[in-house]
């Protein structure tokens, strides 16, 4: 029966070890993460799909790299440089420089030197798979719009599209990088194109372009030192010279005394000090003229851009790790999801746990298949035979040593445990949802309890949808409905041809409206009872419980219910819910058949040494 439990569980299926001791059962975890494994590897295996798609679709870009570099020592670049160690945030020189490789100035030079701006190739080319999407649907949009405008208007074949400099200098600045390697004063020139060529091309033309910007820069510095220099050393001079004429013209026209002599070596004194400057200004002159010429190498060019010969980008091998892991990622995090919305029954424990019943089997997916029979005609009073449409249906009449005939000994034994002293034992087969089974179950277990020469009915008692008698009693019209409206005779019972089974079949499709209009309590409990003198056992299949409130009326004639849960589809609380709202049915169940069990996973869902863990040895048990 149905016992009190306390709900200790939520309906999450993973439960990370004992919520007491406050540890994670890494068992579970790994339980979990076996079951969801092949939703895992679909979705890598999804990812490395869309890693092909997009390395397939994506425009191949070739990287080309030239390398400058900048000599820190030549005193006309730079006259203090930072501390030893400085990084390239800390460096204006070297940022500077960078900056000026980056600017608009340098990147015109490049498109009117390489005639940039009037190649088409250059200008139409794809850079990439969003880029190539992106003109496409441009050029679509503007065709539409030219040909609807343009319509009837004639074309100027003389009239050509300029140069589009700017265009040509985005697509520069786009696809350029200009950066620092490490510490050193090395700048580092790399261009993208989907030309090998072209990428070769503009990267060396950057680098020969910023060496004339220096070299034509320094030039212009020369210019202006020399011209600076050259007009000190001119005025010093002329002051120099104006100093020895002034001594010559004081000593020849001047009569030597004792103090014109004082005068005199003053003049002297005077044109020698400015004579000794005009040298030392000629000497700093020359010596400046020296080192701006040497400062004309102070940047020069160690490595050119070389021909790329494979594409740079995309990076397959890099592409396609990280769909493979991003695609691993998305199904780990849906298998997490799934984990933690798992709401069925997979295990006994979770039968114990949620409805306080024991599992009194977990039956395998049966594989049956049809039967086909000889259609006869029966004579008017001759006894028919149960013909079984179905070998899922008697299959433990076909297979009596399986898996499946032994849970149904196994609830033979519960009922006999649970009632000791019924001499008639009605018991009904019962399910919360249609589908689960449950008249499979209860044509099964009849059978069995008639393989052990038990006196046995079995009763189609759905007059909403008979699941038993279309593959029990195909095309017969007498059963159920005639007990229902009193026009019961022991002839509309069919027999086994070698057990003692008997079954009343259900309400066929012309019968229903009539069967649903009378009520079946009084006639059912009538029958009931007039069937304890002839059988041992009576088995009933009844409607669900959910969809129809016919297990109701039902339950209170019988002597116990067996309940059957399909696993892994019914959610466990929609089960518990619908027990604990009628409790003379929950106090009337003996136990639960777990339904439609994959044999295949079920030991996923179960800790080392449970019974679930072995149940592939039980099913090597059964067939050997």
């Amino acid at each position: 029966m149905l016992r009190e439990v306390e709900n200790r569980h939520p309906d999450a299926a993973l439960i990370f070890g004992d919520p007491l001791s406050g540890t994670i059962d890494l068992e579970t975890l790994l339980a979990a993460a076996r079951r969801q494994l092949r939703l895992v590897l679909t979705c890598a295996v999804a990812g490395l799909l869309i890693g092909l798609a997009y390395l397939a679709a994506e425009v191949p870009l070739y990287e080309s790299t030239a390398r400058i570099l900048i000599d820190k020592n030549q005193p006309s670049v730079v006259t203090k440089l930072t501390e030893s160690g400085s990084s390239t945030q800390l460096d204006p020189m070297m940022v500077s420089q960078v900056e000026l490789l980056r600017s608009d100035r340098i990147g015109l030079k490049v498109v009117d030197s390489l005639g940039l701006a009037s190649d088409r190739s250059f200008l139409s080319a794809p850079y990439s798979l969003l880029n190539s999407l992106r003109g496409s649907v441009a050029s679509v949009v503007r065709s539409s719009i030219g040909s609807s405008e343009d319509r009837g208007v004639p074309v100027n074949p003389s009239v050509e599209r300029g140069p589009d400099r700017w265009q040509a200098l985005d697509i520069l600045a786009e696809n350029l990088t200009v950066a620092r390697v490490g510490d050193s004063y090395i700048l580092q020139i790399q261009f993208q194109s989907p030309s090998a060529e072209m990428a070769q091309k503009i990267a060396n033309k950057y680098a020969e372009i910023y060496i004339s910007d220096q070299v034509g820069a320094k030039d212009e510095s020369i210019i202006r030192a020399r011209s600076a220099l050259a007009e000190e050393v001119e005025t010093v001079r002329k002051r120099s010279v104006d100093a020895e004429l002034a001594v010559h013209r004081y000593r020849t026209d001047t009569t030597l005394t004792k103090e014109t002599l004082v005068t005199l070596r003053q003049l002297e004194l005077e044109a020698s000090s400015l004579k000794s400057q005009y040298e030392l200004v000629l000497q700093q002159y020359q010596e400046s003229l020296q080192n701006l010429s040497m400062a004309l190498t102070e940047a020069r060019i160690i490595s050119e851009a070389s021909y790329p010969s494979s594409p740079s980008s995309p990076n397959s091998i890099v592409t396609l790790a990280i769909c493979v892991v991003v695609g691993g990622m998305i199904g780990a995090g849906m298998g997490g999801i799934r984990e933690y919305r798992e709401r069925f029954f997979r295990t006994r424990g979770q039968v114990r746990d949620e409805l306080g019943l024991d599992t009194l089997g977990m039956i395998p997916l049966l594989d049956g298949k049809p039967i086909q029979r000889n259609k006869r005609d029966h004579a008017a009073g001759e006894r028919r035979f149960i013909e079984v449409g179905n070998s899922a249906f008697n299959w433990v009449e076909q297979h009596p040593r399986s898996e499946f005939a032994e849970a149904m000994r196994t609830v033979k034994v519960a009922v006999d445990v649970e009632l000791p002293r019924k001499s008639t034992k009605a018991i009904g087969i019962v399910s919360c949802l249609p589908g689960e089974g449950k008249s499979l179950i209860a044509a099964n277990f009849a059978m069995v309890l008639a393989m052990q020469r038990c006196r046995t009915l079995l009763i189609d008692a759905d007059i909403h949808n008979p699941g038993l008698s279309p593959m029990l009693a195909n095309g017969w019209e007498r059963g159920l409905a005639n007990l229902l409206t009193g026009d019961f005779k022991a002839r509309d019972m069919l027999a086994h041809e070698s057990l003692p089974l008997r079954f009343l079949p259900g309400v066929n499709q012309s019968q229903q409206k009539v069967a649903q209009t009378v009520l079946p309590i009084e006639k059912m409990s009538d029958f009931l009872l007039k069937a304890g003198s002839t059988f041992n056992y009576v088995v009933v299949d009844l409607p669900p419980l959910a969809p129809v409130a016919d297990v109701r009326s039902f339950v209170q004639h019988l002597d116990a219910l067996v309940l059957v849960v399909e696993w892994g589809v019914t959610a466990r609380t929609f089960v518990r819910e619908s027990l604990n709202n009628n409790q003379v049915l929950a106090d009337k169940c003996i136990g639960a058949l777990l339904n439609k069990v994959d044999s295949k996973t079920i030991k996923l869902y179960q800790k080392f040494g449970s019974a679930e863990f072995y149940s592939a040895r039980y099913g090597q048990y059964y067939q050997s």
